[in-house]
């Protein structure tokens, strides 16, 4: 319960922060809010500011992949499509409803992995919480990994509630 909590108030703490402060240029990637480097794949976060997005294209990034719906209240960058793409950065909205993903959202995300697996990806959504889900079932069901090896990674950034460890089939793992 101690991360749900701890990562409720670090995505309010960025919103605020964002809004606040958003004047300030980022810096560095590993300051984007819930930043994770995947071992081996690509890098995640929650929702970037525009001065992020800036900063991924600057960095190299190819494809920005998006999971969060498309809301402010959730973190969602409105403009994230037209700030990316005037910087020659691909990006794809695979929105996925936090209370209800499903097995086609994780198929979608599964194909554009799959088609842009040799392009430098950044995948985010609002608190990486769904990105970090899907990354964890993407390990495991699709690249093979086992759980003891990849559990880490997720728990870095969350442990998921009823509704994810369902979708993920974690019932008695955690």
């Amino acid at each position: 319960m101690k991360s749900w909590i701890r990562n409720i108030l670090g995505f309010l703490s960025s919103l605020i922060k964002r809004f606040a402060f958003g004047f300030l240029k980022a810096k560095e990637i590993k300051n984007i809010f819930n930043y994770y480097k995947v071992p081996h794949l690509f890098d995640t976060s929650g929702q970037p500011s525009k001065q992020q997005l800036n900063l991924l294209a600057k960095n190299g990034y190819e494809v920005v992949i998006n999971l969060a719906p498309n809301s402010l209240l959730q973190g969602s960058v409105v403009n994230e499509a037209e700030i990316l793409e005037s910087q020659q950065v691909k990006y794809i909205h695979l929105p996925v409803d936090f209370n209800n993903p499903t097995n086609e959202d994780f198929a979608n995300f599964v194909s554009t992995i799959d088609h842009y697996k040799d392009k430098k990806l950044w995948v985010h959504c609002a608190a990486n919480m769904r990105v970090s889900a899907f990354v964890y079932k993407y390990r495991r069901d699709i690249l093979k990994l086992s759980h003891d090896e990849i559990i880490g990674d997720m728990k870095a950034i969350w442990t998921p509630n009823k509704i994810w460890n369902a979708f993920l089939g974690l019932n008695n793992k955690f």
